[in-house]
């Protein structure tokens, strides 16, 4: 009798692990499964079309001592299609568009912009446009001159006195740029001197000032020493003048 209880009782444990490990390997099958169908949801998004704006950054390569004179984009806008895991590659690899124009001996140059300026892409990944689609770009040659310099000067004098002399120290300072800018330049400027209610002199040491957009440098001297002498008005000499 005690024999048949001990088997009985060994035949229950027995179903019990077995039911135990029946639902180890099914709840392990079920986890599987998850993960599989999240992998293959994920992989199925990451190849799934999308579009993709990428700014590539536009470096001209020049000769020596020239300039772009005129204004070109920094950056060249293009619009790409693809799986979005093949775009991040793109964008990573994507290198600056540098047009090589240091043989060139014009001054005027067209640049047309292609697809093909991206370099070789990923299966899947096409470009759909593009803006600019066209550069014109302007050089000139850099060179130096040396620009007369007109300080600035801000208020009044007293009442009846005026501004009779302004010397500057140098009087000419070393610009460095674009030649037909520097040409066409006459004057430079200074930071403002005030001169409000003044009598008498006045001297102080001033920045010049450039258009650096202009592609402008000071090339030596960055500050000039200003004289201004403030005088009384001579009614006699204002009569003169007026014959």
């Amino acid at each position: 009798m005690k024999k048949r209880l001990i088997i009985k009782d060994l035949q229950r444990l027995w179903r019990s692990r077995r039911g135990a490990l029946h639902f180890t390997e099914s709840l392990a099958l079920k986890a599987v499964s998850v993960l599989l169908a999240l992998i293959l949801w994920i992989t199925i998004l990451s190849l799934k079309a999308e579009e993709k704006k990428l700014r590539v950054p536009l470096q001209p390569l020049l000769p020596a001592r020239m300039k772009i004179i005129n204004n070109i984009p920094g950056f060249i806008e293009f619009t790409l299609s693809g799986p979005r895991v093949w775009l991040k590659q793109v964008e990573k690899r994507i290198q600056p568009i540098q047009p090589d124009l240091r043989k060139t001996r014009d001054t005027t140059i067209g640049f047309s912009i292609s697809e093909d300026l991206l370099g070789e892409l990923p299966v899947g990944v096409r470009v759909v446009s593009f803006y600019p689609s066209q550069i014109l770009i302007h050089l000139d040659e850099i060179g130096e001159r040396y620009i007369l310099v007109k300080p600035k000067l801000r208020g009044t004098p007293s009442s009846g006195y005026e501004v009779r002399e302004i010397k500057t120290f140098p009087s000419k300072v070393a610009v460095s740029g674009p030649l037909s800018v520097l040409d066409a330049l006459e004057a430079v400027g200074t930071e403002e001197l005030n001169v409000d209610d003044l009598k008498g002199k006045k001297e102080a040491t001033l920045t010049v000032e450039v258009d650096e957009q202009k592609g402008l440098k000071l090339t030596r001297e960055s500050t000039v020493r200003v004289k201004v002498n403030i005088r009384k008005v001579d009614v006699s000499e204002r009569a003169e003048e007026r014959k």
